[in-house]
């Protein structure tokens, strides 16, 4: 194979080769999409990641079809006999076909692993108007559209057609070699400055494969750094939470700290020395965690900000575009760093601690934890609070405030803050302690 385009005449890709990497339903899934494209005359292509994946063995259930006709139409037919629903991007000719219960049924699957979506692209050229800038999209042959992609690796496709016991592999730009070279390398020298993004997904893929970044995609990936600052926060936002889920993402973030990536992003991103070890025990963490993949990334944005200011952080996160929860917690968490010293002093109440960490979330809590492992007193306190001193309430509400006879406004807070504060201290343990408190505090104010 060489960089004409040819199918590859090596041993074709068979069924069982298939099964092997892909499971039965997935097979059975794949053989339905593809008598469907022969009935309409369809050529189509399985292509990227999962084939770039079953050379390197490797399970990948992210099927993407790249088709020689309307993706689109071809999605929602697919839609209308077996069920599910489309979501299209007309702009890119590409369409997304979301399985549900009734079209797995109706495909006879089985109950094997299969993904819950499938992505379907008409063949396709893209052009940059300018750096960084979206491409506009014109219909292709499929070797144009493989030739337009991030990396050789992910520029690979096979052929597959109804009927046939084997199918064949189509690389244009080598990938193979380079997937067995364990190389990163891209497909023209533009590729960097038309698409930053690709920046973070090189070593994103060179970190997941132990790959090396093939010498001259190196040198132009370097001239291309200025470029990210251009980048929409978005579609940063995007490339870092790909990172944030992969099994090691501290290395990923090294690889880019080292190239001062971040300071693109905004000049004050600065990664903590001790992220490696931060993201490790977060590894450690990752059984307890309910959320998979979604919480470990939660908890690894957190991470990001340990060396930043709250104030800096807060600009970083509206750079990054991320939500409004999510900047809370994470200028929670700068601020619940920014304080260790007080959490940790003895002098300083449980009550008056319980009244700070109120306002940070409880994933910047977690996030906090992982950093101030090492520290003893600190560590204790914020345990205490999540497990004890959070949870404790009055006894006592406005309905008995309104029966002391007591005038509704910024006394009843006052009191209600002040018994909470006795069952944190520890300075009431009863209920009747708390009425006598509670009817000291009431004569008081009388």
């Amino acid at each position: 194979m060489g960089s004409s385009g040819k199918f590859d005449q090596r041993p074709a890709w068979t069924r069982d080769r298939i099964l092997e990497s892909l499971g039965e339903s997935a097979v059975r899934l794949i053989a339905t999409i593809v008598e469907h494209a022969h009935a309409e005359n369809v050529e189509i292509y399985l292509v990227g990641g999962v084939v770039r994946d079953m050379v390197l063995e490797r399970q990948n259930l992210d099927l993407d079809f790249v088709l020689a006709g309307d993706a689109i139409a071809f999605a929602d037919k697919l839609a209308q006999v077996y069920g599910g629903k489309t979501e299209r991007h007309i702009a890119f000719g590409t369409a997304k076909w979301k399985l549900d219960c009734a079209a797995i049924n109706k495909m006879s699957l089985g109950s094997g692993a299969i993904p819950a979506q499938i992505d379907f692209a008409t063949a396709r050229t893209e052009a940059y108007r300018a750096p960084a800038a979206l491409p506009a999209v014109e219909p292709a042959s499929i070797a144009g559209d493989l030739r337009r992609r991030d990396f050789t690796i992910n520029a690979l496709a096979l052929r597959i057609e109804a009927g046939s016991c084997a199918w064949k592999l189509l690389d244009p730009g080598n990938g193979n070699s380079d997937i067995l070279g364990k190389k990163i390398r891209v497909l023209h020298d533009r590729s960097f400055i038309d698409d930053p993004t690709r920046i973070f997904r090189a070593y994103r893929f060179a970190s997941r494969f132990t790959f090396t970044i093939e010498s001259g995609t190196a040198a132009i990936l370097r001239e291309a750094i200025p470029v990210i600052q251009r980048l929409s926060g978005e579609r940063i936002r995007h490339e870092l939470d790909l990172i944030l889920r992969e099994a090691y993402p501290e290395r990923i973030i090294a690889d880019l700290s080292a190239l001062d990536i971040f300071a693109q992003i905004h000049h004050s991103f600065r990664i903590n020395r001790r992220s490696a070890e931060q993201f490790r025990r977060l590894r450690e963490h990752m059984p307890k965690l309910r959320g998979g993949s979604d919480d470990v990334a939660r908890l690894g944005w957190h991470l990001l900000f340990s060396s930043i200011a709250e104030s800096d952080a807060l600009l970083i996160c509206a750079r990054l575009d991320l939500t409004r929860e999510l900047s809370r917690s994470i200028a929670g968490f700068t601020r619940l760093l920014a304080s260790v010293d007080w959490l940790g002093a003895p002098a300083n109440k449980a009550s008056a601690i319980t009244r700070f960490l109120d306002g940070i979330s409880d994933t910047a809590l977690r996030a906090a934890l992982i950093c101030c492992i090492d520290d003893g007193a600190v560590k204790k306190r914020m345990v205490l609070y999540r497990e004890d001193w959070r949870h404790r309430r009055t006894t006592i509400d406005g309905k008995d405030l309104i029966r002391a006879g007591l005038t509704p406004g910024p006394i009843y807070r006052e009191i209600l803050d002040k018994l909470r504060s006795a069952w944190i201290d520890g300075e009431i343990e009863t209920e009747d302690q708390e009425r006598e408190l509670f009817l000291k505090m009431v004569n008081k104010v009388e």
